[in-house]
This record gives C-alpha cells, sequence and structure tokens, in this order.
C-alpha cells in the first residue's frame, strides 16, 4: 500500500468540490447519530479538516493512520493483525480506506473494527459505475431534486484510482459482496447512501450487533 504522502498531491488539488461533497455527507452522517456518540476513531487522514470539525462541535476525536508524516496520534496499519481498546469509541470512522488493500485483507480489518466499536462503524467506499445525473433546481423548489441513472461496471476489472486493489461495483465485487461481508463481521446496515451529484462515494453507517 503506497503511503499518500508519497504521492504529488497539493491540498488545494485534493480538496475538489467533489471531495467537499463527501465531506459534508461524512459530517452529515456523524452528526445524525446524535448524542450516542461522543468518542470518534478517525482511521485514515490527508488533514485535520473532519477533525476539526468534529472537535469544533464537541466530539473527542482520536486519529490514526499507518502514515507517519500525517502525525495521527496513532499509528494503525489494517493489514497487519492489530489490536484497538474495545468499547472506548463510539464511532470509528474511516472513508474510503478499505478499497486501499486487498479485498480479504479489508474484510479481516472490517471484522476487527466491529469487535473494537463501542456502537457504530461509519463508512465510505468507492462505487464503480456508468451513470448519469440530472439536477433540477429553482428559486420554487427550494432544495434540488434529483434524476440518477447508474449500472455498476461489472463487466470490467479496473478500478477508477490505480491505488485502489478493488471497488465495488466491478467484475466480483458487486454491493451483495459487501453487504454479506459487513453482515459476516457482525454489522447490521443502519443507513446508506449515495450523492446523485457525486455516485462514487457509497456510504454506509452500520451499527454492531449485540453478539460480537
Amino acid at each position: 500500500m503506497q503511503l499518500i504522502t508519497s504521492l504529488d498531491i497539493r491540498n488545494s488539488e485534493y480538496l475538489s468540490k467533489d471531495r467537499l461533497i463527501s465531506y459534508h455527507h461524512q459530517l452529515r452522517l456523524i452528526f445524525s447519530l446524535g448524542n450516542q456518540v461522543k468518542n470518534v476513531l478517525e482511521i485514515g487522514i490527508f488533514n485535520s479538516l473532519l477533525t476539526d470539525i468534529l472537535k469544533n462541535n464537541g466530539y473527542n476525536v482520536t486519529t490514526a493512520d499507518v502514515d507517519p508524516n500525517l502525525k495521527p496520534e496513532m499509528i494503525l496499519d489494517l493489514t497487519t493483525d492489530f489490536s484497538l481498546p474495545k468499547d472506548k469509541f463510539d464511532a470509528i470512522v474511516l472513508f474510503q480506506v478499505l478499497e486501499h488493500f486487498p479485498y480479504e485483507q479489508s474484510e479481516e480489518a472490517l471484522k476487527k473494527l466491529a469487535e473494537a466499536t463501542k456502537k457504530f462503524l461509519v463508512i465510505s467506499i468507492p462505487y464503480c459505475t456508468q451513470y448519469l445525473s440530472f439536477q433540477i433546481k429553482s428559486s420554487f423548489s427550494g432544495r434540488p431534486r434529483y434524476l440518477l441513472l447508474s449500472v455498476p461496471k461489472f463487466w470490467s476489472t479496473k478500478p477508477v484510482c490505480d491505488e485502489h486493489y478493488w471497488e465495488m461495483g466491478l467484475k466480483g465485487y458487486p454491493k451483495k459482496r459487501i453487504l454479506n461481508s459487513v453482515a459476516n463481521a457482525g454489522l447490521t446496515v443502519k443507513q446508506e447512501f449515495i450523492d446523485p451529484s457525486y455516485p462514487y462515494h457509497y456510504f454506509l453507517v452500520l451499527e454492531k450487533t449485540n453478539n460480537i
């Protein structure tokens, strides 16, 4: 797995309009969990944007990453036999992380994270589709209305991003397989969401079942 700081990425390029849409939904979904969540572990960081906003809204946030150059509070490699303190974090959040290593390792990491979290796991993963999205917005309607037509690229094995080992929707990785992995990890889907204006990021709010 290539460290993000080894790539030539400027913050101004990384914080594109589409990615800022994803930041909005990351925050919105965490906020939607209300008073059940106070202590958060954020895994996979590039900047402090999400952490800073959460802290400014009264959350206790611990950061973790495999890349020491990002100065996380915890060095964590999800591809190893890692361990985390159980029931310390009300929610563990990781966005666009699991696809950066082989799927079998992603499944194992998901199981360990499910064991560690006190209640929730909030994730996003890439969803590779061919899509057509329409937005209708006027001064009379208030919120915009969307129409999204999408077809998973089940005939292809090539992820959109070269750093990804897999993406949902590609051949061998249908949505059903990902949801089976979620269930096998002892998690239930509380919310699932896709923004029609940027359907590449697929969000899941997962709740820990009582038997793990």
